[in-house]
């Protein structure tokens, strides 16, 4: 099935906006990310995602590992400055990427792409920290063309 995705399964840039909302406040916040998917080696994927919000703050920089790669479902690490390292499985279908960390000390939720009629994918994920505060982002990637 992965062999219908570009995305994550292939090197290239995928870039995409969408909006950040957080149980915190009213307020949708447009945010804008980049993917580098780059590093293939033995059955692991290695992928960057650069995350920025409109209107300031640093760039979140996220790294994802790929890895026991099946047809149908994989195992994904993420790690960055703010939780550390946590790990969670993902699946893959003819439409679908999608993943979930369950269980950790810092923040539990899930993240899916769904592949769109034009390459691009829509996205949602939703998340929840220890004290309770949800995320939920709504957006959509594209690949980067280059010339």
């Amino acid at each position: 099935m992965k062999n219908n995705h570009h995305f994550i399964f292939n090197e290239g840039i995928w870039i995409g906006e969408g909006k950040v909302s957080f149980s915190t406040s009213a307020e949708l916040i447009h945010f804008y990310t980049r993917w580098v998917n780059n590093k293939f080696e033995s059955n692991e994927i290695h992928c960057k995602q650069q995350v920025e919000m409109r209107g300031g703050g640093e760039p979140v920089t996220n790294f994802f590992t790929l890895s026991q790669i099946t047809e149908s479902n994989f195992i994904i690490t993420l790690e960055n400055e703010i939780i550390g390292v946590s790990s969670g499985k993902g699946v893959v279908d003819a439409k679908t990427i999608a993943w979930e960390f369950r269980g950790t000390s810092e923040f539990e939720g899930f993240e899916a792409y769904e592949l769109q009629e034009n390459g691009d994918y829509l996205l949602h994920a939703e998340y929840v920290s220890t004290d309770q505060h949800r995320t939920t982002i709504d957006g959509r990637i594209w690949k980067k063309i280059t010339y």
